[in-house]
């Protein structure tokens, strides 16, 4: 009985992973911005940059590709896509 306790304490610490989940910023302007909970997977946060359009942030599972005129730099931290 004490086993099958501790493997289900075990794999709810696994699967919850604690509760920690990563912020990305979506919005990000002198004196204002807002961040997002990013879904389960999503450990990225990225900005991306298209001449002569605004600015989009967000969550990704990997770093995004860059299309044609645009930049886009990752991270890990979070709200770190400023």
């Amino acid at each position: 009985m004490n086993t099958l306790l501790l493997t289900l304490v075990v794999v709810t610490i696994v699967c919850l992973d604690f509760g920690y989940t990563k912020k990305c910023l979506t919005k990000y302007s002198a004196g204002l911005q807002t961040s997002q909970t990013c879904p389960a997977g999503q450990k990225i946060c990225f900005k991306k940059r298209k001449k002569g359009e605004k600015v989009s942030r967000g969550c990704a599972v990997t770093c995004p590709k860059p299309k044609k005129h645009e930049t886009i730099q990752c991270c890990t931290e979070n709200n770190c896509n400023r």
